[in-house]
């Protein structure tokens, strides 16, 4: 009898902690899994440009960068988060992990799953855990447009008047270039947990922003050319966030300070996309080419190299610029046969075509072709489009 409670007590010694340890561990919700860091982060920039809060971190028991939109220890909060991402077709693939990122112990049943490719990507059937009851039901066929966050059409401007009529808190979001200058741009109100870009307001107006549900307000200033911005801003209390002020009007003026790219950085071009194997653009995509534009006369020292890529390695019919040189109208479009390097050489060429053409000097361009060897996402992804873009890296910043 002595001896039996001796077993049972060295047993509940070694196996309590351990059970405590594993209820303690979070819940991720994981959006995409990456054996270069590289990737992994270029990756993360393109979540948060779809507004949604995404980080990453090795794990370090498989071996790759998992790139998670949310870490709780909240079972209902990660699945509820879950469902809400695989709405978008570019995240589809999201599944929940639990465990602990960076930790040497051996992964957790669910973990089991996702497959190691040589481009990996967050698996095709995601295995949450731990019972089948908890397996995510598949989400409806219709597809969210990810892009529609990026155009929503930016409140009008208050008209100037002796006294404004404000419903409820007058703010001017101040978007300022590194020397002081101001910047006409965009700031977006952002819900991070349910992924969702709540109101745009212009750097050039007054904004009358109504009480948000939660505080404080995350608020998203991305410049192409420019290191992103967060700033979180106590609605009741605007004075706490850095550098804010008042001005005449009694509205909070709350400044965004750009902090230009430098020597050795890359900036994906999140909004240049492309025909289906094409070196033609969508429309949508002449914003950010003109973007560039600016960027590189505000800063005549700059020198960059154009990265170009493309989803797969196969050959392919490529559709290219035919002798009209429409950069957005496939009209006119030149049919050939072709490489993956060759496609992502020509993709680079238009950028740097249409850049010489609005009067940037072509000696300080230069152009890579990386076909499809660099991809973010396997070629058969719900976000494969992700692998047709183009990059920018600054080579000379004039320091």
């Amino acid at each position: 009898m002595k001896a039996s409670l001796i077993l049972i007590t060295a047993l509940l010694f070694y196996v309590l902690p351990y059970s405590l340890h594993a209820q303690d561990k979070p819940y991720y919700v994981v959006i995409g899994a990456f054996a270069k860091e590289s990737n992994a982060k270029k990756f993360s920039g393109f979540v948060r440009s779809r507004f949604f809060k995404a980080t990453y971190e090795l794990n370090s028991n498989r071996n790759l960068y998992y790139v998670y939109a949310i870490k709780t220890n909240s079972k209902k909060e990660a699945f509820d988060q879950v469902r809400l991402l695989q709405k978008e077709a570019a995240f589809r693939d999201s599944w929940v992990f639990k465990g602990s990122l960076g930790s040497l112990q051996p992964p957790v049943a669910a973990e089991q799953n996702p497959p190691v490719v040589t481009n990996p990507e967050p698996p095709t059937n995601p295995q949450p855990e731990p019972t089948p009851s908890e397996v995510i039901p598949p989400v409806s066929e219709t597809k969210t447009d990810t892009t529609a966050v990026l155009t929503e059409a930016v409140p009008p401007a208050l008209e100037t008047k002796a006294k404004r009529v404000v419903k409820g808190k007058l703010f001017k979001f101040a978007i300022l270039t590194p020397d002081g200058a101001a910047y006409a741009g965009n700031v977006h109100h952002v819900d991070l947990q349910r992924g969702r870009d709540l109101a745009t307001y212009s750097s050039t107006d007054y904004s009358d922003v109504p009480k948000p549900a939660e505080e404080p307000m995350t608020l998203v200033c991305g410049i192409f050319g420019y290191k992103e911005i967060t700033q979180m801003v106590d609605y009741g209390n605007p004075s706490l966030t850095e550098g804010a002020t008042q001005d005449e009007e009694s509205a909070w003026i709350i400044p965004f300070k750009l902090e230009r790219l430098k020597k050795g950085d890359v900036s994906v071009m999140y909004d240049v996309s492309f025909y289906k194997d094409a070196v033609i653009m969508l429309p949508r995509s002449q914003e950010e080419l003109d973007e560039l534009v600016n960027l590189m006369n505000a800063n005549p020292a700059y020198k960059i190299k154009i990265h170009g890529h493309c989803n797969g390695n196969n050959k392919r019919k490529i559709i290219a610029l035919g002798k009209s040189k429409s950069y957005f109208d496939m009209k006119g479009a030149d049919e050939q046969n072709g490489s993956a390097k060759e496609l992502s050489e020509k993709r680079a060429e238009a950028v740097r075509d249409y850049l010489v053409e609005h009067s940037i000097a072509q000696n300080r361009m230069e152009i890579f072709s990386w076909g499809g060897t660099n991809m973010l996402v396997a070629e058969t992804s719900a976000s494969a489009k992700l692998n047709d873009r183009i990059e920018i890296e600054i080579l000379e910043d004039g320091n």
